[in-house]
């Protein structure tokens, strides 16, 4: 099914081909050379950039999706009252400026002019709108816990809104920051059917871009946004290519099919540096793999067995050979790029005697002498559930089925297509996931592991009081240092009651064709600063169909 968007008034040319064979012909329409003179090194306008995904978003709309790849491109079509600079500082955006109470108790946004991508005026009225989504239980998002010390959002008038806070907070301007949706379009929408509304796959933009196309499972192309009210974008377009095989997004990127290629395999990094037309990119990230138990399984209930399982998973074998040591043993939740990841907190060593020796402590016997360990008349042997096309992950799931083997424990693994696993991790109906999470940048895994999270990405059900409590403290001090001790002692809660075995940290590593210019992935997305890369007109190659 393919979907169609209006177009952009930039737009001068048809639609940009999916099919890239035709991308080959010469400059035909509207590359726009005239607006590209200028010197070398120089950026101008015009030209059109691929890249590559593994699969393409579950949702264009931050009220329900969790894919990482929907937040990538989600963000090239979207502006919020703020903005995330580099050094992840928040910085005005739609807002010019904010005033925090000297209570501390309210924040309030003073808006510049700002358009949709249909024409309408952006307003307060927007804001407030989307801010209640977020809240809606009858919209049930997995980020409203995001927003559980913040009370209310009240338009003041068109261009200003003020949030009302429950606590003096550290960090208001996070706190308050959520996307923003069109209020005359989701005013007219059930928020009980919000999983079938249509801007799921036809959202409007307040960013650089506008989605043009969507061809599903194959492409989605992006367009520069004729009504927006910033800097704007230097490309004409930008086609994401569905390449769900590693094999096949490396050779486009090779033959040129594709100008980036994000979360290459190390050995393909390594091969590929090599070559005098590409770059690689070895990027910090907030990013780590994961093994979810789901709690609602007896099997990990009990805390020792648990620490069993993870003693039993060679990390430094994963790195070695899954990252060809581009990654670090995982040790939680909070990654090594954050501010308050505890580093002094050891991972879990590799360790299967002292596995088997937990094991036996928490009951478990290999009483029919048939290899696998049982408790209560019931074999320990679970299913992991993982994505296809991530070569880490199916790689990584073989080395895990060896490693638990090898302590008695049998693992059946099943590997499904993105959208499927997701689904039935929401649902609960999984014994454990190998997954891969991108942490927030903030250093706060509520929800993940927060009790009052399930339903969010507390997809595996767990619960500690003691956690919980830690988490409000931390969340709850309104200085950074002041709060450290409490997030290390959290962590530290965390290792001891795990509610996941933590794999490791990874490094993204992404591929550049050099044709593209100023390409800087960062923490925050490996597309980060999309709007400002640009292509030198002898460097052009496609044309619009």
């Amino acid at each position: 099914m393919s979907v169609r968007i209006a177009r952009s008034p930039l737009y001068r040319c048809n639609r940009l081909s999916v099919l890239l064979p035709l991308l080959f012909l010469a400059n035909a329409c509207g590359e726009q050379q005239e607006a590209g003179v200028g010197e070398a090194g120089v950026p101008r306008q015009g030209g059109t950039a691929v890249v590559a995904l593994n699969s393409e978003p579950d949702a264009l709309n931050p009220l329900i999706s969790t894919s990482s790849n929907a937040g990538y491109i989600y963000a090239e079509l979207h502006d919020g009252l703020t903005e995330m600079s580099n050094e992840l500082s928040y910085e005005p955006r739609i807002a010019a400026s904010w005033d925090l109470a000297p209570d501390r108790l309210s924040i309030t946004y003073h808006l510049q002019d700002w358009l949709w991508s249909d024409g309408e005026p952006l307003t307060a009225y927007d804001v407030v709108s989307s801010f209640a989504l977020f809240k809606d239980e009858r919209v049930a998002s997995p980020r409203r816990g995001t927003y559980r010390d913040v009370l209310d959002a009240t338009a003041l008038d068109s261009v200003t809104v003020k949030y009302t806070l429950a606590r003096p907070l550290p960090d208001p301007l996070r706190r308050t920051w959520h996307h923003i949706l069109p209020r005359h379009l989701t005013t007219l929408l059930a928020p009980g059917e919000v999983r079938n509304w249509p801007l799921n796959r036809a959202p409007l933009s307040s960013g650089e871009f506008v989605l043009e196309d969507w061809a599903h499972n194959r492409s989605l192309s992006l367009a520069r946004n004729g009504f927006y009210s910033g800097r704007p974008a230097l490309l004409d377009r930008v086609v994401f290519r569905i390449l769900p095989e590693e094999g096949a997004r490396t050779v486009a990127l090779e033959t040129g099919e594709v100008d980036l290629v994000f979360g290459l395999s190390p050995d393909t990094a390594r091969r590929l540096e090599k070559r005098q037309d590409i770059r690689i990119e070895a990027v910090g990230s907030r990013s780590f793999y994961y093994l979810q138990w789901n709690f609602a399984n007896p099997l990990f209930a009990d805390q020792a067995t648990r620490k069993a399982l993870s003693h039993a998973l060679d990390r430094a074998r994963m790195i070695d050979t899954l990252l060809l040591g581009f990654g670090r043993a995982g040790v939680g939740p909070i990654p090594p790029a954050l501010w308050n990841f505890h580093g002094e907190l050891a991972a879990d060593d590799f360790d299967p005697e002292h596995a088997r020796t937990l094991l036996a402590a928490a009951g478990w016997r290999d009483s029919d002498g048939d290899g696998v360990l049982e408790r209560d008349g019931r074999d320990f042997r679970f299913e992991i559930l993982t994505r296809q096309g991530d070569p880490i992950r199916e790689n990584g799931a073989v080395i895990i089925r060896e490693n638990l083997r090898a302590v008695g424990v049998a693992v059946d693994l099943r590997v499904l297509e993105l959208a499927t696993g997701l689904e039935r991790l929401r649902s609960g109906e999984f014994d454990a996931y190998f997954g891969l999470l991108n942490a927030n940048l903030h250093g706060d895994p509520s929800g993940y592991v927060h009790s009052a999270a399930v339903g969010e990405f507390n997809s595996g059900h767990y619960a500690n009081a003691q956690v919980d409590s830690l988490l409000e403290l931390a969340l709850g001090m309104t200085a950074a240092e002041q709060a450290l001790p409490v997030w290390f002692e959290l962590q530290e809660v965390l290792a001891a009651d795990p509610p996941a075995a933590y794999l490791f940290y990874r490094r993204t590593l992404v591929g550049i064709s050099r044709r593209l210019q100023n390409v800087q992935p960062h923490l925050l997305s490996p597309i980060n600063n999309l709007a400002e890369w640009w292509i030198l007109p002898a460097d052009r190659k496609y044309r619009s169909e």
